[in-house]
C-alpha cells in the first residue's frame, strides 16, 4: 500500500543530489539518508531514488563489495545547472524567444553577472 506523498515530485531526487554535491567524497545510501532534512525517507526509498538517478546518468555507483556501495554525482552542481539550461534551450521551439524570456526574468545582479561573462567570453575569443 502506498502512503501519502511527503515530498513534491522530484524533491527527493534534488535533495539526494544536493547531499552528493556538497560532499567531498562518494556517499553510501545510509550517509545520504542521514544528510536529508525533513521527514526521513526509508532506506529502500533512498536506494530506489539512487537507482533512478543512475539510470538518468546523474550519479555513478562505486561498489567496493556487494554490501559497500557509494555514489557520486557525474557532474558538479554548476555543470548540472549549465547542462539543464542548455538542454532547455535546445528543446525550445524558438531559441531566441526563450533566451529573451530567460534574461527578462533575471534580477539585476544576475544580469550583471551574465553581462560580465559575455564580455569575458568575447575578450578571450579576440586573443
Amino acid at each position: 500500500m502506498v502512503g501519502p506523498r511527503t515530498r513534491a515530485r522530484g524533491e527527493l531526487e534534488q535533495a539526494v543530489m544536493a547531499a552528493l554535491w556538497h560532499s567531498a567524497e562518494p556517499l553510501s545510501a545510509r550517509d545520504i539518508q542521514e544528510a536529508l532534512t525533513g521527514e526521513c525517507p526509508a532506506y529502500t526509498t533512498v536506494i530506489t531514488t539512487l537507482d533512478r538517478l543512475e539510470k538518468k546518468g546523474l550519479v555513478t555507483r562505486q561498489a567496493e563489495s556487494p554490501r559497500k556501495v557509494r555514489f557520486s554525482p557525474t557532474r558538479s552542481e554548476v555543470e548540472h545547472a549549465s547542462h539543464s539550461m542548455m538542454t532547455a534551450l535546445a528543446d525550445a521551439g524558438d531559441r531566441r524567444a526563450a533566451l529573451l524570456k530567460f534574461t527578462g526574468d533575471l534580477d539585476d545582479d544576475d544580469l550583471e553577472a551574465l553581462r560580465a561573462a559575455v564580455n569575458s567570453a568575447r575578450s578571450s575569443r579576440r586573443t
